[in-house]
């Protein structure tokens, strides 16, 4: 009986593991005018493996079951998307990340390249720690850390061009969008107690 129990045991240990073997998960990036998304870089979060999306926004890369895949573009917002979500779905919607470029005034006391740099870095405040006054979850804070990034990343290569602008604007309104999206979650909050 007990080498019966063992080999039950044994038995279950193996297939427990190898349920964990690494295969390829193919997907494709289209945005929101259903054209495919080439140049798209793919990292696995796991191993931090990586792939580019070909012209037809198909890309293919080697996973495990429980791994999530960060999906970047210069022109798109990032996204991060599990395996389990590429085989219910493997077509992905990347949202367009555009930046209105105001008109640019030339004056004699005109700032460096790099004072310029520093300056549009230095105003983005955001700090990524749990604060004991809001409500966002660890997803929200890495998504608004993740926009944050991408938007100081895109201010730093701007600044280095001919056409200088600064996305004060920009920073102006995504603080404004936490404000409401924290109003709207307490607003939310309020109607299921009053329900209850």
């Amino acid at each position: 009986m007990k080498l019966i129990a063992s080999i039950f045991l044994l038995f279950t240990f193996y297939t427990s593991f190898s349920q964990q073997d690494i295969f390829q998960i193919e997907g494709r990036l289209i945005n929101s005018q259903m054209n495919p998304i080439a140049d798209a870089y793919i990292f696995n979060n796991r191993n931090l493996d990586k792939n580019v999306t070909n012209y037809n926004g198909i890309f293919s890369i080697w996973v495990k079951p429980g791994d999530s895949l960060t999906i970047s573009h210069v022109s798109y917002f990032r996204k991060v998307v599990t395996v389990h979500s590429l085989l219910v779905n493997p077509i992905i919607l990347l949202a367009v990340d555009t930046i209105a470029i105001e008109e640019v005034s030339v004056s004699p006391n005109q700032k460096t390249d790099n004072e310029m740099a520093m300056e549009n870095i230095e105003s983005i405040k955001f700090d990524f720690r749990p604060q004991p006054d809001d409500d966002y979850t660890e997803k929200e804070r890495m998504q608004l850390l993740m926009n944050t990034e991408d938007r100081v990343q895109r201010t730093a290569s701007y600044s280095l061009s001919l056409l200088r602008f600064s996305p004060s604007e920009e920073i102006g309104n995504f603080f404004e969008k936490r404000k409401k999206r924290k109003k709207a979650k307490e607003f939310e909050s309020t109607k299921k107690l009053e329900k209850q």
